[in-house]
């Protein structure tokens, strides 16, 4: 079964918008169907306007409990690019102090590696980048080998390790946050009961035979763009919402310096 990340967010919320609304409309047209086939009660002359209230409530509680669900892992995104460019402007500022050729080997190398990391961070899949990215740290750990046995001293050589460790552990930490995603059944079960809630709300407006048209349109609206924020917090990769990257930014350009 395909992912819902594989399908574009504007396509996914039209397909919402028209589920509501079609909802909304078998709840209207059906309740007159049936009181059109079932004799008139005066339990009938009032609609379930409180369990109508009971299913909207819960409805904006699933909402806002997903959407901090999806705005918490942002928000865990977002941090992990500060530390990991707070790690490896560590790493680069410790280089700097390494004796020759150690110094050269590494500080290039970081260079490569920070610019690699960039692209990683704004393609919309990076697999490739993600390879050479690995390539570049194979390459990195093998001169920092090298700079444990040179004539550097040995306090800085392993503050080195230590700052280049903690980058390449985010890097790794950046990757499994931005696969993470909120799973396919909570958003489609999420779907499912604001369909069945505005199926109960055209049922209720059916009973006074008034629909308010644009009341219940701007309902719709409301519940569909809240369901589309949602999905494009939860895309790391495709989403319009994305996550600053100024911090790696500004080491890149710190480093050309």
């Amino acid at each position: 079964m395909a992912s819902l990340e594989s399908f574009p967010t504007l396509v996914i919320g039209l397909v919402i918008l028209l589920s509501l609304s079609g909802a909304v409309a078998l709840g209207y047209h059906g309740k007159i169907w049936l009181q059109r086939r079932s004799k008139p009660s005066p339990e009938s002359e009032s609609g379930p306007d409180h369990l109508l209230s009971a299913a909207l409530g819960l409805l904006a509680l699933l909402l806002g409990f997903t959407f901090s669900m999806a705005l918490n892992r942002f928000d865990t995104r977002r941090d992990l690019v500060v530390q990991e460019a707070n790690a490896l402007g560590t790493t680069w500022l410790r280089v700097q102090l390494l004796n020759e050729p150690e110094r050269s080997d590494m500080s290039d190398l970081l260079r490569r590696y920070v610019d690699m990391r960039l692209l990683w961070s704004e393609a919309a899949y990076g697999r490739a980048t993600e390879g050479q990215a690995l390539v570049l740290q194979d390459e990195l750990w093998t001169a920092m080998g090298k700079a444990l046995r040179g004539d550097s001293p040995a306090l800085l050589t392993r503050g080195v390790m230590d700052s280049l460790n903690e980058s390449l552990d985010l890097a790794v930490a950046r990757k499994a946050e931005r696969s993470a995603h909120i799973p396919d059944t909570v958003l489609l079960v999420l779907l499912l009961y604001a369909v069945l809630s505005m199926i109960m709300m055209g049922s209720v407006l059916a009973v006074s035979r008034q629909s308010h048209r644009g009341e219940t349109a701007l309902l719709v609206i409301l519940l569909t763009l809240a369901h589309m924020v949602i999905l494009d917090l939860d895309r790391p990769r495709t989403g319009a919402i994305q996550v600053s990257q100024q911090p790696m930014e500004e080491l890149q350009r710190s480093m050309n310096r």
